[in-house]
């Protein structure tokens, strides 16, 4: 049996999506695929339109690859999913480890976990995306300015992959530590969990510090003590391996 590395495939999706931009821009006005299914964006406005309409056409899901910049804060899409989320639509969301690094996002993540959100960390999100349902698909190309270049995809075989690569994403991600309302993990009752919770997700020390109150020094110790009991080289393999224990 053949295992695929879900970040190689989210490369070779990434490659293809690509090169469908590139024939977009330069075919202006000509479909790359019967029937309109991909549409090139190019500017911010029609970028949160299109992500709007995404999230209020879904009846069902909306999956979310984020990480930052944003094209405006993140606060100003809150109440779109908190009201979707009231109307029972169910959101699931995996954010690179930057997150832990932007005000904006920590500012808003707490009150949309309590409203339903089911946030996860992975190290490495290669890319922005937004999936509705099994419809429609809204992908960011590059890690630049936000709203450079952006693929709007409706249900075609590369929505299908995208779909797919996200849901091995998923499967590889770790569970967002529970926040309090400033954006800060809760006071330490479980300071191992927590601290294995960031390593999953990529935390580098001195995030572990600022993000769970403890001395860099602390940090370092803890961190070894737990990479030594669990047999691990390195520090994503420590939370990997901690979550196939189930410690976390």
């Amino acid at each position: 049996m053949v295992v695929v590395d879900p970040l190689d495939e989210l490369d070779v999706q990434l490659a293809r999506l690509r090169s469908v931009a590139d024939d977009l821009r330069g075919r202006r006005g000509t479909p790359v695929l019967e029937g309109n299914q991909v549409e090139l964006i190019e500017d911010g406005p029609t970028l949160l339109r299109a992500y709007e309409e995404l999230q209020k056409g879904s009846r069902r899901e909306v999956r979310v690859l984020d990480r930052p910049p944003y094209v405006t804060p993140p606060s100003t899409q809150q109440k779109l999913e908190l009201d979707r989320l009231a109307d029972g639509i169910e959101y699931r969301a995996i954010y690179g480890t930057e997150v832990f690094e932007s005000e904006d996002i920590m500012g808003v993540l707490p009150e949309l976990q309590a409203a339903g959100e089911v946030s996860r960390v992975l190290a490495q999100v290669p890319m922005k995306m937004a999936v509705g349902d099994d419809d429609t698909a809204l992908i960011g190309l590059t890690k630049r300015a936000p709203a450079e270049s952006n693929l709007l995809i409706r249900s075609s075989g590369l929505l299908d992959g995208l779909i797919a690569t996200f849901e091995m994403l998923w499967a590889l991600a770790i569970p967002m530590p529970a926040l309090l309302a400033s954006g800060e993990v809760p006071a330490l009752t479980e300071p191992d969990r927590d601290i294995l919770l960031l390593l999953a997700g990529g935390a580098t020390d001195d995030m572990i510090s600022r993000r769970l109150r403890i001395s860099p020094r602390t940090t370092q110790r803890r961190v070894r003590a737990l990479m030594d009991a669990l047999g691990a080289q390195t520090r994503f393999q420590a939370g990997v391996q901690a979550a196939r224990r189930r410690w976390i």
